[in-house]
C-alpha cells in the first residue's frame, strides 16, 4: 500500500467487566475520511473491535505496507502502545502518536516513548496531521521534523470531511443500554463543536472528545446535513460527542431549529451539564429528538463542586440539577448521571450523601467512576508525587493511591454501594420497565440487558480488571 495506517490501541484485559460502550476514534475517521477524498491509500485498524493483542494488531497493520502508521491510545494502554510504536519502527515505518497517551508523555515521562515514536501531536490532530502526512509519505520525518510538536487543535471544523460509517460499524457502536423507547441497533456519531470553556480541576482527555477550552461551533446547517448523511446510509439515532452539547445556548438552539426544520428529528444521545438545562433548551432537544443525556453531575456535596472548579456555588449546582431534571422529565426525555467516588479530600460520608440523593433524581441511569489522576488533568501539578497514578491507570481499574479522605481500599466498595442503592431499588425497576420494556421483548437485547443491568446492580463489580471499563463515555 505505502500509504498511511490509522490505529486505535486497546487495553489487554481477561474477561467480564463494566459494561463498555465501544465508540468510534471520531479523529482517526476523519483523517481516514481525508485520505479517502485525496485519492491516498489509508487503513483504519481498530483494536476496540478487533480484541487481541499488540502483535496480533501489528501484524494487521503490516499486511496492509503502510509507510506511516497513526498510533492513537490513552494512559491506560500505554504498555500496549509503546509495544506497537516499537514493532513498527523496527520495521521501518514512521509512527506519529496521538490521544491522551501524548498528554500523558509530555507531563510525566514515559520509558520507551522515543524508541516507539517518531512523532507526536498533542490536542486535536485531524487538521495537523493531514498537512504533515503528505510530507512524511514523501521524506525521512527524523530527519526533517523535531521530535516534539505543540499541542494542536482544530481550527476550522466545517473544512472537515464528514466520516463515514457502514452498517457493521453503526452497529458495533450502538449504546449498550436500553433507551426509552424501541431498540436502535445502528449508531452514528458526530461533533457539532469542539472545545469546553469549563476549567473543571479534575477533566482529562481520556473522557473529553475534543480538546482545548476555546469553543468551536460549525455551521448547524452542516451539522444537519451530516446528521442526513447518516441517515441515508442506514443511522438509527445519533450520539453526538461535543464534550457539552448545550454550553453554547445560542448554537444549540439553532442546531435543535435546523433538525426539525428539516425534517430531522431520530433518536440522539449527547453529553450535557446541569446548569445547561434551562427551559428553552430542554424543550428544543425534546423537539428535536433527544433520547437520553449523559449529565456530569459528579457528586453533591457542594464543598466539593467548588474544589473542583464545577460550580462557583455548591448550593447552586444542587439545585440547578434538581430543576434541570424536572424539566427533562416533564418533557420524556431521558438521563443518565455521572458520579465520582475518591475525589481529593472526599469523606466516605460524601460519598454517602451523594448516593442518597442520587437516589431520589429522576435518573434513568448512573454511572460511577473512581477519580483518577491522570497527568493532564489541571489537579495534576498540585498533587504529591505519591498519589499520581502511573502508567495504565484508568477510572474503571484497581486504585492503588488517593487523595481522599479515605483508604484507597475503600473505593472499590463505596462505588459498588452506589450502584447497589440506585439500581436495587422497586422504584428504578418500575420506572426502567415503563420506558424500556420494548428491549426485552427482543432476544437480541433480552440476555445483553440482564446482564448489563446485573453488573450496574453489584454482582460484576468486584471482578473488574483494568482497561475493562467504558472509555470516554457510558
Amino acid at each position: 500500500m505505502n500509504g498511511v495506517a490509522l490505529l486505535r490501541v486497546d487495553r489487554v484485559a481477561g474477561s467480564g467487566g463494566h459494561p463498555r460502550h465501544l465508540h468510534p476514534a471520531l479523529d482517526l475517521k476523519v483523517v481516514e475520511a481525508a485520505l479517502v477524498q485525496a485519492g491516498i491509500s489509508v487503513a483504519l485498524v481498530d483494536a476496540w473491535r478487533l480484541g487481541g493483542n499488540p502483535a496480533t494488531w501489528v501484524e494487521r497493520v503490516l499486511a496492509v505496507r503502510p509507510r506511516v502508521v497513526v498510533v492513537k491510545a490513552e494512559t491506560w494502554c500505554l504498555p500496549e502502545s509503546l509495544a506497537c510504536g516499537i514493532r513498527l519502527r523496527q520495521a521501518g515505518i514512521t509512527t506519529v502518536a496521538v490521544g491522551q497517551q501524548v498528554a500523558h508523555a509530555r507531563r510525566s515521562p514515559v520509558a520507551g516513548w522515543r524508541d516507539a515514536y517518531d512523532l507526536d501531536l498533542e490536542g486535536e490532530p485531524e487538521e495537523a496531521l493531514l498537512g504533515l502526512l503528505p510530507s512524511l509519505l514523501a521524506s525521512n520525518p527524523a530527519a526533517a521534523i523535531g521530535s516534539m510538536c505543540g499541542q494542536v487543535h482544530v481550527a476550522k471544523p466545517d473544512t472537515l470531511p464528514v466520516p463515514a460509517f457502514t452498517r457493521e460499524e453503526m452497529e458495533a457502536f450502538a449504546f449498550p443500554f436500553p433507551l426509552r423507547g424501541k431498540p436502535l441497533r445502528r449508531w452514528a456519531y458526530v461533533l457539532s463543536a469542539r472545545g469546553c470553556p469549563h476549567a473543571c480541576r479534575h477533566c482529562s482527555v481520556v473522557v473529553r472528545k475534543s480538546a482545548g477550552e476555546r469553543l468551536r461551533c460549525r455551521d448547524p446547517r452542516r451539522v444537519a446535513d451530516e446528521v442526513a448523511a447518516h441517515l441515508d446510509a442506514g443511522a438509527e439515532a445519533i450520539a453526538f460527542e461535543d464534550d457539552t452539547l448545550l454550553v453554547d445556548k445560542r448554537h444549540f438552539l439553532a442546531l435543535c431549529g435546523e433538525l426539525v426544520r428539516r425534517g430531522l428529528v431520530l433518536p440522539w444521545i449527547a453529553n450535557a451539564r446541569p446548569d445547561e438545562l434551562d427551559e428553552d433548551r430542554v424543550a428544543a432537544a425534546a423537539a428535536a429528538g433527544a433520547t437520553l443525556l449523559k449529565l456530569g453531575i459528579e457528586t453533591g456535596s457542594p464543598r466539593l463542586i467548588e474544589a473542583m472548579g464545577k460550580c462557583r456555588h455548591g448550593e447552586a449546582w444542587r439545585i440547578q440539577t434538581e430543576a434541570g431534571l424536572a424539566r427533562l422529565r416533564i418533557r420524556g426525555v431521558g438521563a443518565l448521571g455521572l458520579f465520582l467516588v475518591g475525589l481529593p479530600t472526599q469523606t466516605a460520608e460524601e460519598v454517602a450523601e451523594t448516593r442518597r440523593w442520587a437516589q431520589g433524581l429522576d435518573l434513568d441511569y448512573v454511572q460511577v467512576q473512581i477519580f483518577r489522576a491522570y497527568p493532564d488533568i489541571a489537579w495534576w501539578p498540585d498533587m504529591p508525587a505519591a498519589n499520581r497514578d502511573g502508567e495504565a491507570a484508568y477510572h474503571y481499574g484497581p486504585v492503588a493511591t488517593t487523595m481522599a479522605a479515605m483508604p484507597a481500599a475503600a473505593l472499590p466498595r463505596l462505588q459498588r454501594r452506589f450502584y447497589r442503592g440506585f439500581y436495587l431499588r422497586p422504584e428504578f425497576a418500575l420506572s426502567h420497565l415503563r420506558h424500556c420494556w420494548r428491549h426485552y421483548c427482543d432476544p437480541r437485547g433480552l440476555l445483553p440487558g440482564l446482564r448489563r443491568l446485573a453488573y450496574l446492580a453489584g454482582s460484576g463489580a468486584a471482578g473488574l480488571r483494568v482497561g475493562e471499563g467504558v472509555p470516554g463515555v457510558v
